[in-house]
């Protein structure tokens, strides 16, 4: 299955595949860790958003894929990986932030990987309190945000292509244990198809660990792990048990 094309618009492909595969696995030994601590070894799988597939193709190759969900904003990347990889894929609409149509505690173990990197911090408490709600009781969810690697990259430079100011205001907003976004600029090119798939409401969040701490004991959610720069030496990683 490691052998499935990749998507000529898939934005997380960035020339090499030795490190696309690598970022792909390391989420799904994260869902597997998520499925060891909610006591199933045939888990139910919800990944959100799947994009065109970097870590669906390496769920399944470990879990059964009928019982993997994929879901996007995207909907010919959800169409992708239903086709190519054998998953059951729901289309996300309006309110996108709310997942409407993705049945409710439904889920073993569902990874919110990069999603709420790119949200305000009202579209991210709204994004973490639907995915939740997914879940099933003592299931556990995987999420990655922007924080402590990501501060230090950003330290040294503009990595993720927002500008000075912008990038100031991220790291400032962060040193002040506040939860920072900016938009992306109109030139950038980090993700640019997805970002003109879904709109102006996508950019670059800086999120302190003590929001993720607030956000999770608004909804009654236990952080079970916190990785910093867990995922691909960048993103942070939180194993949280509903």
């Amino acid at each position: 299955m490691r052998e499935a094309p990749i998507h000529p618009n898939d934005d997380m492909f960035h020339g090499s595949h030795e490190h696309y595969a690598s970022v792909g696995t390391q989420m799904a030994n994260f869902v597997a860790q998520a499925a060891e601590l909610a006591g199933t070894e045939s888990p139910t799988i919800l990944e959100l958003p799947c994009g065109y597939g970097r870590v669906t193709r390496q769920l399944v190759e470990r879990f059964d894929p009928s019982r993997i969900h994929v879901a996007d904003i995207m909907a010919p990347s959800v169409d992708f990986c239903v086709k190519t990889f054998g998953t059951i894929g729901y289309h996300v609409t309006e309110p996108v932030y709310e997942f409407k149509n993705i049945p409710a505690d439904a889920f073993d173990v569902a990874a919110l990987g990069s999603l709420v990197t790119h949200l305000s911090s009202h579209n991210a408490r709204s994004v973490i309190k639907h995915f939740f709600s997914k879940i099933r009781s003592g299931g556990v969810g995987v999420v990655t945000t922007h924080g402590e690697k990501s501060r230090e990259h950003l330290g040294i430079g503009d990595c993720y292509q927002v500008g000075e100011a912008a990038r100031q205001h991220l790291l400032n907003s962060y040193d002040a244990n506040q939860f920072g976004f900016v938009n992306y600029r109109a030139d950038h090119s980090l993700e640019a198809k997805t970002v003109d798939y879904i709109g102006d409401s996508y950019g670059i969040s800086l999120i302190p660990g003590d929001w993720v701490k607030d956000v999770c004991a608004e909804n009654g959610l236990t952080i079970v792990e916190h990785r910093p720069g867990g995922w691909d030496g960048h993103q942070d990683v939180f194993l949280i048990r509903k």
